[in-house]
């Protein structure tokens, strides 16, 4: 109990973490179909690759403080048919991003934004781009646009026709390139987790356009 006593004293805030945690996210989606895109970046050291080398994504997302992603859950991913997209400035990655489709789950809170539900079934024609992450030695030169477009390039010609994408609402930069990219706002949801009990408050702005169960 003393133990305890001294945690609440030193660290107030990750015992009042522990007990209730909000986030305020919202839903983005951009059509595929009616965005296709020329010279994107203006550096030629700057591409981006789908991998599939477990040992260099696991490197780079741990890299960035992201221990869940692991190389076990790597590879269940890729064996799920899930698709890791990395950016390189000539071999050294610097940004990453998933992208899930049809049946998967999501077990943060921010996660939480799309469904109550921890286990998402997306439509055939939508996918999910998640755990999007840029070394902050290269955040403010417009990666994450270049990356929405190459993403928008690359399933051009296949059967999906949306992107979903989920932030937290604070964050105007990703909102912003999102929406250079032909990106909507769709849905702005409120998550409450008090004790594990999760209260949901939610707004969609387009609800034809959600595209998940």
């Amino acid at each position: 109990m003393i133990k305890y006593v001294k945690l609440i004293i030193k660290k107030p805030k990750l015992v009042l973490n522990s007990i209730y945690k909000q986030h305020l996210g919202v839903i983005l989606c951009t059509s595929i179909k009616e965005n296709k895109y020329t010279n994107i970046m203006q550096r030629d050291s700057i591409s981006l690759i789908k991998s599939d080398n477990h040992r260099e994504i696991t490197h780079f997302y741990q890299k960035m403080g992201r221990n869940s992603i692991n190389k076990t859950t790597v590879q269940n991913w890729i064996n799920k048919g899930f698709e890791c997209f990395l950016i390189y400035d000539n071999e050294t990655v610097i940004g990453g991003t998933w992208i899930f489709k049809n049946e998967f789950e999501l077990k943060q809170l921010s996660g939480r934004t799309l469904s109550k539900n921890k286990k998402i079934k997306f439509n055939e024609d939508a996918i999910y781009k998640c755990y999007t992450i840029i070394d902050s030695d290269y955040r403010g030169k417009g990666l994450n646009q270049f990356l929405i477009k190459e993403l928008l390039n690359y399933y051009n010609n296949s059967n999906y026709n949306k992107l979903i994408a989920i932030t937290g609402a604070n964050n105007g930069g990703y909102i912003r390139s999102t929406m250079k990219c032909g990106g909507t706002l769709i849905g702005i949801v409120q998550i409450r987790n008090i004790l594990g009990l999760i209260r949901r408050k939610e707004i969609f702005v387009d609800f034809k356009e959600k595209s998940w169960q």
